[in-house]
């Protein structure tokens, strides 16, 4: 009897000490573990919160680290509803300040606590804080600016998200990235006490709290230069492009230097995504037919499979041709292979691609990248690709031309124009260098494509020489630049409307080009005329950045 009693004793004993184990852990786990986020919690209860960072975002980063989306600071108002004591006066007193309707100021004394989305003057604050009203508060805010002054059909803006509370990336970067750039708490924050009927305890006033790390938010760092996009968008609005794109590309990388298209888009004052319209598009990654531009990559083909030597000589009898009328109603004469591609003849181009065939155009068309739209860390619905439609009957002529089918954004034209400069090799475009967190650390690298040759060394040495030749004596003249040299190609592609795009995709220095630059100008004269200036406008102001 004893020695059962004393079993029991034990077993009861080692049971309370396993109990008590247990809550003990479980307690410390509380404390260690979630000892933050409930103390958060319990303080999230007896206050209120209003973010001064609106949003609370990472940033979009060009290559150097420098912000691409500018923030400004403003003095702005916060409400708390229930601290106001005669609604109607406080109501029209602050319509008056601001100069809103009443009605708009009733919306914000109906709920929580809100900020008034209006910045305000230095009057109109000093007017406001003399006025001492109750549940009315005026902080500084840091403001992200819906719409970036740069880059904004590539950086995109933002919106009002669906529980219409927080903003939301709806185009571009903004919306690609939008989950790793979303913040979790605000830089900077006004934290008010509250008492059990959620009023504000007086004499504890208003607390700014200031966070140094959000482990939630991220910065995404592209490969565009601030510098080298902001000397593409003034160019283009000093010449008056009123639609179209240019793209800048690192020669020998793919990198993506500058990206900008033309209309730019206007939000308004309400919710950004109302007046939606053509100017959203990004002209620089639709596809056009690319005309001339496109001869690039037929040259490249009949020089690779050794169907022609630069020095060729051809007939070119003008609008008497029998296969396809040249621009030059008289003809160029006899012209060699080297001259056809300076002076853009077109019979010439014609039967060498007749030579060559519609397999062999599809197969280098491919190799140059014509047949892909991604870019390196940013996704593009524009997948149409109409190669394989080359074959098909009277097709040929004219895609050895660069007309339909063939398509080509400007992105991809930049591309095929990096694989002559770069010595035959295609190095796949990249916009997105790579993702940060909030300390500073890489998180996730955006690798470049593969690269692949595309044609021998020699091929594009010749093609070298000879896109050369259209900016010494040929239809690109106006695309030289002086002091460095360039080279490259025109385009003048009529589009269904009867329009003309205005191409020109070239690259300087002559000697170990830095910089390959592809402009298209909608509704143009020619791409020598329109296009082919504007490179050399943009060449040399990006070349001197780099001096």
């Amino acid at each position: 009897m004893y020695n059962r009693n004393r079993k029991r004793t034990i077993l009861l004993f080692w049971v309370f000490v396993i109990i008590f184990c247990s809550l003990a852990a479980h307690l410390a786990y509380i404390q260690i573990h979630e000892g933050t986020l409930l103390s958060q919690q319990a303080l999230a209860q007896q206050t209120q919160l209003i973010s001064l960072e609106i949003p609370p975002r990472g940033q979009i980063l060009d290559r150097n680290l420098i912000p691409m989306v500018s923030c400004h600071e403003a003095d702005r108002v916060i409400v708390f509803p229930w601290n106001l004591k005669d609604r109607d006066r406080e109501a029209r007193l602050l319509a008056d300040v601001l100069g809103m309707d009443v009605s708009q100021i009733m919306e914000y004394f109906t709920s929580k606590a809100r900020m008034i989305q209006q910045d305000l003057t230095s009057v109109q604050a000093d007017e406001l804080k003399s006025l001492s009203l109750p549940g009315i508060i005026v902080a500084k805010a840091k403001i992200r600016e819906r719409k970036p002054v740069l880059a904004a059909h590539t950086l995109g803006f933002l919106g009002i998200g669906e529980t219409r509370v927080s903003w939301e990336g709806k185009m571009g970067i903004e919306a690609l990235y939008n989950s790793e750039l979303k913040g979790a708490v605000p830089r900077s924050a006004a934290r008010v006490f509250l008492d059990a009927k959620g009023k504000i305890i007086s004499g504890l006033g208003l607390r700014l709290e200031e966070k140094t790390i959000d482990n939630e938010r991220k910065d995404v760092v592209l490969t565009i230069d601030r510098q080298i996009q902001e000397a593409v968008e003034q160019a283009m609005e000093r010449a008056g492009v009123r639609e179209g794109a240019v793209v800048v590309m690192e020669a020998g990388t793919g990198d993506i230097l500058a990206l900008a298209s033309r209309p730019d888009y206007y939000l308004g004052d309400g919710n950004p995504e109302e007046g939606y319209s053509e100017s959203y598009l990004n002209h620089a990654l639709l596809r056009y037919q690319p005309g001339s531009v496109f001869k690039v990559v037929v040259a490249a083909a009949v020089l690779e499979e050794g169907l022609v030597k630069p020095e060729e000589t051809y007939l070119c009898v003008g609008e008497k041709d029998d296969i396809v009328k040249c621009y030059r109603e008289e003809g160029h004469g006899l012209i060699t292979f080297s001259q056809a591609a300076a002076y853009s003849c077109n019979p010439v181009f014609a039967r060498l691609g007749l030579k060559l065939g519609a397999e062999k155009l599809v197969s280098y068309s491919e190799l140059f990248g014509l047949d892909s739209a991604d870019i390196g860390g940013y996704h593009t619905e524009d997948t149409k690709d109409r190669l394989n439609l080359i074959g098909q009957e009277f097709n040929l002529v004219n895609a050895s031309l660069g007309q339909w089918p063939i398509e080509a954004s400007v992105v991809q034209i930049a591309g095929m124009m990096n694989v002559v400069a770069g010595g035959g090799i295609y190095n796949p475009p990249r916009l997105v260098k790579m993702v940060v967190n909030d300390g500073g650390l890489v998180e996730r690298v955006i690798e470049p494509g593969e690269k692949r040759r595309a044609v021998s060394e020699n091929t594009a040495k010749i093609l070298q020489q000879m896109l050369e030749r259209v900016t010494r004596e040929g239809t690109g003249k106006e695309a030289w630049v002086e002091n460095w040299g360039s080279a490259g190609k025109t385009g003048s592609a009529q589009s269904g409307n009867g329009r003309i795009d205005a191409w020109f995709s070239g690259y300087a220095p002559l000697n170990s080009p830095r910089f390959v630059v592809t402009v298209l100008v909608k509704d143009g004269e020619s791409g020598g005329q329109t296009a082919a200036p504007l490179f050399r406008e943009i060449m040399q102001e990006i070349l001197q950045l780099e001096k």
